[in-house]
């Protein structure tokens, strides 16, 4: 029951001001983050950082918000920049990894071992898996072809992206708890 009350939960958060507002701020500076600031450790190796910013908003508003701002994210994204056309598959990863952010995090200490397996989740099931078979359906490419060299590199930056965000969500849930804002429910 635990796991359908973090549902209820965050679902009851879409009707308060102060959550959507936050919501949208984070949002936003997933959008930038997008956009303006990737760490490139030289090849196709590159971490972007938005990710941070969709985890902080899955630890504070949970997976049904987190999953409905990432999606209208992802078309937001679409508008301003477009990459081809229009896929809906994207947009459902990037909703499904809102949801999964938001059912690991949302009101949970981010522990590192927490940390480590939401980004193995989703690094694995939306980044190695679901992408690469988007990819291969638009594109025309064997689904077997990409996914052994997607999955390891995918594999490789579940270490680095999980660093990153220990760090970045134990500083912010320090902060949010000193300011008042973030308690810990579990």
């Amino acid at each position: 029951m635990k796991f359908f009350d973090s549902f209820r939960r965050s679902a009851a958060q879409l009707r308060d001001l102060r959550s959507l507002t936050g919501a949208s701020l984070l949002l936003a500076l997933s959008i930038l983050l997008t956009y303006f600031f990737r760490l490139d450790f030289g090849g196709s190796l590159s971490v972007g950082l938005s990710f941070n910013a969709t985890a902080l908003m899955g630890m504070l508003f949970g997976p049904v918000v987190t999953g409905l701002a990432n999606g209208l994210g992802d078309i937001i994204k679409c508008v301003l920049k477009p990459q081809g056309p229009y896929f809906f598959g994207y947009t459902f990863n990037a909703m499904l990894a809102g949801v999964i952010y938001g059912v690991f995090l949302y009101g949970k200490k981010p522990t590192l071992p927490r940390v480590v397996a939401t980004k193995a989740a989703i690094n694995i099931i939306i980044n190695a898996f679901l992408a690469t078979l988007w990819m291969s359906l638009l594109g025309g490419k064997g689904f077997y072809a990409m996914i052994p060299v997607r999955i390891i590199k995918n594999l490789t930056m579940i270490p680095i992206e999980s660093a990153i965000l220990y760090v970045v969500l134990n500083a912010a849930s320090k902060a949010l708890s000193r300011a008042g804002y973030y308690k810990i429910k579990e």
